[in-house]
């Protein structure tokens, strides 16, 4: 910084007194500049001090929320893990009494006459506790049919309850599962329907 002319004249002018006054004054103002610089400074390593803080903050609050995520996705997980060994479990069940019934209906279906005649050995092995005893054909058959109904219905929750579990496992991912269906299968890597069973 220089001094001007005026100023320069000014101090020429002044006497010993005023020139001792103005350094003090001057003085003054050079601590207070000092004082003022000092207080914005710590201010400023304040406020730095503050924004690693709160970034810090937000740090370990994603983590905590990336956990959350994550555990709520185990969760889901686990659940539909076991939905679909409950869903599993009622496919064998169904199959089983399908079969048994099958076989009653074969049973039946081989004697020309079977009320009140006791059960042979055949149907014994195919319903040994005689829950079906004396139902008639059409019975077995509409109860047959039932159970396909069912089981059909079970294949659909089960398929569902997969779609679901690979679209908790894949977030991320935009899952295309439009024209896949339980009923379809997959052959040269392409989805097609089943070809329609043959009649014996």
């Amino acid at each position: 910084v220089s001094i001007s002319d005026v100023e320069k004249a000014i101090i020429d002018d002044m006497g010993p007194e005023a020139l001792k006054n103005e350094l003090i004054d001057a003085m003054v103002y050079a601590f207070k500049l000092m004082e003022i610089s000092s207080y914005l400074n710590g201010r400023e390593c304040k406020y730095l001090a503050e924004s690693d803080s709160a970034k810090e903050e937000a740090a370990l609050l994603g983590q905590s929320l990336e956990q959350a995520k994550l555990t709520e996705k185990e969760q889901e997980s686990a659940r539909l893990t076991v939905e679909k060994e409950k869903l599993e479990g009622q496919v064998r069940d169904l199959t089983a009494e399908k079969e048994t019934l099958e076989g009653k209906m074969r049973d039946l279906e081989s004697r020309p006459c079977s009320s009140g005649t006791a059960p042979d050995a055949d149907e014994l092995v195919v319903d040994p506790n005689g829950e079906y005893k004396g139902f008639t054909r059409a019975a077995l058959v509409s109860r047959i049919f039932e159970l396909e109904a069912q089981q059909l219905d079970i294949a659909k929750s089960s398929f569902d309850n997969a779609i679901a579990q690979l679209m908790v496992l894949n977030p991320g991912v935009d899952m295309v599962v439009a024209g896949a269906s339980e009923l379809k299968e997959v052959h040269d890597v392409v989805i097609v329907s089943p070809p329609p069973e043959e009649e014996d």
